[in-house]
């Protein structure tokens, strides 16, 4: 089993002050909040892949009752990667308050071991509004194989 994470914080565990570092997140325009490399030199067959991730925002009023909130997780780190996982909640389902806070759990199974031994994943965060990212990112991901 193999393990990473990411995190904005580049001096974990000292990361108070870069709870409330505010970045845009323009509306409808992807951006990649995380990645994270797993080195799977000397995995066994039946990998799989199992993420967490975590992202905070702010709008400037209470969101739009059809805005919708989506994180990408998908497998390379090229510009137009495929996804490989999905997931959105829209402001109907969510708090309709104007910080959100929306938290994802994926897995990739069956995974080709790259010949590099080394697999990359990339988390894009999208909304449908103009909103700001305002703190508490983390993506995680865990390796198991047989």
């Amino acid at each position: 089993m193999l393990h990473a994470t990411v995190s904005r914080c580049p001096d974990f565990p000292k990361c108070k002050l870069w709870q409330y570092n505010l970045t845009p997140l323009p509306a409808n325009t992807p951006v990649a909040i995380g990645q994270v490399g797993l080195n799977l030199t000397g995995a066994g067959e039946n990998i799989r892949i199992q993420f967490s991730g975590i992202a905070e925002l702010s709008f400037p009023e209470t969101p739009p009752y059809d805005s919708v909130i989506s994180f990408s997780i998908v497998r390379g780190a090229e510009v137009s990667p495929v996804a490989y996982a999905l997931y959105s909640v829209s402001v109907t389902e969510a708090n309709p308050n104007a910080v959100q806070i929306v938290t994802i759990d994926a897995s990739d199974y069956n995974v080709p071991l790259p010949a590099s031994n080394e697999l990359v994943y990339t988390l894009y965060l999208f909304c449908t509004t103009d909103a700001t990212r305002i703190g508490i990112e983390s993506f995680n991901a865990t390796a198991y194989y047989d």
